[in-house]
């Protein structure tokens, strides 16, 4: 399987929104109101057991900087600097 798509399923994309919240700080329920979720929504797309959708991918980018990229295929090269400190790189 490529890097890409290991990169791109439920759990890697989960992976990466929990590290971004964590990044933050916040709790689930804090950081899905700062983006304009629900926590139930946000819960579902960390655990892996929803992709998170264009709209609400969008609406996050946005609100924190990070890249469609980042998001789906774990593309630091757009993230920013102060998340791409704060974010340990996938192995």
């Amino acid at each position: 399987m490529s890097t890409t798509l290991r990169n791109s399923n439920l759990s890697a994309i989960g992976g990466r929104l929990r590290l971004m919240r964590e990044a933050y700080g916040m709790a689930q329920v804090q950081f899905a109101q700062m983006v304009g979720l629900t926590q139930q929504s946000w819960n579902n797309y960390e655990r892996g057991r929803r992709r998170i959708d264009l709209d609400q991918a969008f609406r996050l980018c946005a609100v924190t900087g990070v890249t469609l990229d980042w998001i789906y295929f774990g593309d630091r090269s757009g993230l920013p600097l102060r998340l791409a400190q704060m974010i340990p790189e996938e192995g």
